[in-house]
């Protein structure tokens, strides 16, 4: 309203002043809007770059929840909701369905859910401005950093459908030369990834494209960034030999962040505004008795606190003390990561000693906590060593912990809380470790009155809208 005020005054007063001039108010030269024809030489590629990022981050993060204005919720959001790291602290039934897990038609929610839709439009979103900055790239500078970036930022996009919608995603495109829409087909859960690990590898062999030894930092942080997502696609494959030899070369002070701030809505960090300050989401604490002990277990990489009543003026509100405000970066890969996956191929191989050196080489190293540092490559500031030395985990630690994948995937939900990793978790331990559903997601009475009982369901639909691609009907299937 201000800006509006102060447009308005300034016209009336060039309208009389300078009525016939040059400088016609009516006709003023719009400098945020970007025209197509611009975006067509080397000087466009920064903006195109930029707006790619943009799109991944509201489609990672969010910048606040529906309802509460911004554009929307990101998968960190969503996905941790219907696993086990949020609950629903406010009043939409759509939300309220997917953190009650009845996400199929038998249950509460079906194809129609409007929240549901716009989550997987603005992840498709992302997907395509990515894409088409990296033809871009590819085109006029494939040997830039930028094209490397883009490249990695579209294989998480498929990261993301794989581990938090069910199998079927179409992938379609906007032929640029008709205008038309080329309509994808469903793609299964192992096309996805394998599509997401193509879009890796060629993020790595366009980061060696650059030769400059000026950008070496840079060019490293592309390297193994691309190398944890096509390990965490491998991963999601089953293929864990061939993750960690991926990632063996990606120090553990190694993190790509998401960056924030606070000059518009559309910046802000989204896990913040949609906790604290919109006060939608709650963190759990062993929801559905089978959840994990996110705040009675207390730990220094899951910290929170009492804030209240959420938005229902209800349900009490947790709040995460890993964002701390609208500006926070948010880690979408780190060297901690990379020796998750690899204590997890060890254990797959039988290797318990590996499986111990790899688990506890981020514990021993404060210093090392790079996912805790504002900005991976620009600054100066030192690394934040938010988090203590903690002491090594050793057998009787496996043994309280109830075996060595449970202890595993403890590491695991506490290192990686709130990034987008426990729902694909979740689904793992029942597609890669036997594990029965309702033994791993949050079941019993569900704590609104809107259900009873939590669901069954472990993955998000294809949303109705979907439809209008003439070669989709529905979901594959909801497998895990």
């Amino acid at each position: 309203m201000k800006h509006t005020a102060k447009l308005f005054a300034l016209l009336v007063v060039t309208l009389v002043t300078a009525q016939g001039g040059c400088n016609d108010p009516l006709r003023v030269h719009i400098s945020d809007i970007v025209p197509p024809g611009s975006l067509t030489d080397t000087a466009a590629l920064a903006t195109l770059r930029a707006g790619a990022i943009g799109d991944f981050s509201i489609a990672y993060s969010g910048d606040h929840p529906d309802g509460s204005g911004g554009t929307g919720e990101g998968v960190i959001m969503y996905g941790g909701l219907l696993a086990d790291e949020w609950i629903n602290s406010e009043t939409f039934p759509t939300r309220i369905e997917v953190d009650a897990r009845q996400t199929s038609p038998a249950g509460g929610l079906t194809t129609t859910n409007a929240d549901v839709d716009l989550w997987y439009r603005l992840l498709h979103q992302a997907r395509n401005s990515a894409e088409k900055a990296a033809a871009r790239y590819a085109a006029l500078r494939p040997e830039d950093l930028g094209h490397s970036e883009v490249l990695n930022l579209a294989g998480y996009t498929y990261l993301f459908f794989v581990e938090t919608y069910c199998s079927g995603v179409p992938v379609s495109h906007l032929d640029p030369a008709t205008g038309k829409i080329a309509y994808g087909v469903p793609l299964t859960t192992r096309q996805l990834i394998d599509t997401a690990i193509v879009r890796f590898d060629a993020a790595t062999a366009a980061a060696n494209l650059d030769t400059v030894s000026a950008n070496a930092t840079r060019k490293a942080v592309m390297l193994n960034l691309a190398a944890v997502g096509k390990a965490r696609a491998l991963v999601d494959s089953g293929n864990f030999a061939a993750a960690a030899a991926v990632v063996a070369g990606v120090p553990t002070n190694f993190a790509y962040l998401s960056e924030h701030s606070e000059i518009t809505d559309f910046e802000n960090n989204g896990v913040f505004n949609g906790n604290l300050f919109d006060a939608r989401y709650s963190v759990a604490d062993q929801e559905g008795v089978n959840g994990f002990a996110f705040v009675s277990s207390p730990d220094p990489r899951t910290t929170s606190f009492p804030a209240g009543d959420g938005f229902d003026q209800a349900t009490p509100l947790e709040a995460t003390l890993r964002y701390g405000d609208r500006k926070a970066p948010i880690t979408l890969a780190t060297g901690v990561e990379a020796r998750l996956i690899e204590a997890e191929a060890a254990l797959s191989a039988g290797n318990i000693p590996g499986y111990f050196t790899a688990l506890n080489q981020p514990r021993q190293n404060p210093a090392d906590r790079a996912y805790f540092n504002p900005n991976p490559f620009n600054r100066t500031e030192p690394l934040t060593a938010a988090i203590p030395q903690m002491p090594d985990l050793t057998a009787t630690d496996t043994t309280n912990a109830g075996g060595a994948v449970n202890l595993l995937f403890n590491e695991r939900a506490r290192w990686l809380w709130l990034t987008a990793h426990r729902l694909g978790d979740l689904r793992r331990l029942i597609r890669q470790y036997g594990r029965l559903p309702n033994t791993v997601f949050p079941t019993g009475p569900y704590f609104k009155v809107n259900f009873t009982d939590y669901g069954n369901d472990v993955n998000i639909p294809v949303p109705i809208t979907e439809r209008n691609n003439p070669n989709f009907t529905a979901c594959l299937n909801r497998d895990p």
